[in-house]
């Protein structure tokens, strides 16, 4: 699976998230994602490499682990402008 942040993919419920940031911890790849018509509405899912699928993971403990791993990770793929453009549209308060 080539998914990679900034990348748009749609879910199982028809929504299409924005891949926020992308880790890996613990011998997995997990995925921040935010609901482009919801900002709201944020998963958290993990690749299945066995058969090249992505599942949601709803583990509030392992999300708090993740969490400092998918701010650095983003924080390493946003450019000048992609910050720029989240100031201008007031996505940052």
């Amino acid at each position: 699976m080539n998914i990679d942040i900034k990348d748009t993919i749609t879910l199982s419920d028809d929504n299409s998230y924005v891949v926020a940031s992308k880790t890996n911890y613990q011998n997995n790849t997990y995925y921040y994602l935010i609901d482009k018509a919801n900002n709201e509405n944020i998963k958290f899912y993990f690749e299945n490499t066995k058969n090249s699928s992505l599942v949601e993971t709803e583990d509030k403990i392992l999300i708090q682990q993740l969490l400092p791993h998918f701010l650095k990770a983003s924080s390493k793929a946003l450019t000048k402008e992609d910050l720029e453009l989240i100031e201008n549209n007031n996505i940052i308060e």
